[in-house]
């Protein structure tokens, strides 16, 4: 039912994508964000290709002892 729903808003979010002003109360960058939201339920990651959409995760740090700093 989760998958279903999540296919349902994709493929809404990506006809109002693609014509502009069809419903002028969602915002073209609300219908981007229910979209790649709604591909990640169903297993496709598209934020990697979006610079802003990027999830929290920061790599981890090689130095645990924290930076060097040279006086």
């Amino acid at each position: 039912m989760k998958k279903l729903l999540a296919m349902l808003f994709a493929l809404a979010s990506g006809v109002v994508l693609f014509i502009p002003d069809m419903l002028p109360f969602i915002d073209e960058a609300v219908a981007l964000m229910i979209l790649v939201k709604s591909l990640q339920v169903l297993g496709v990651d598209i934020s990697r290709f979006i610079p802003f959409m990027k999830s929290g995760k920061k790599p981890a740090a090689k130095d645990k002892d924290g930076p060097v700093v040279d006086v």
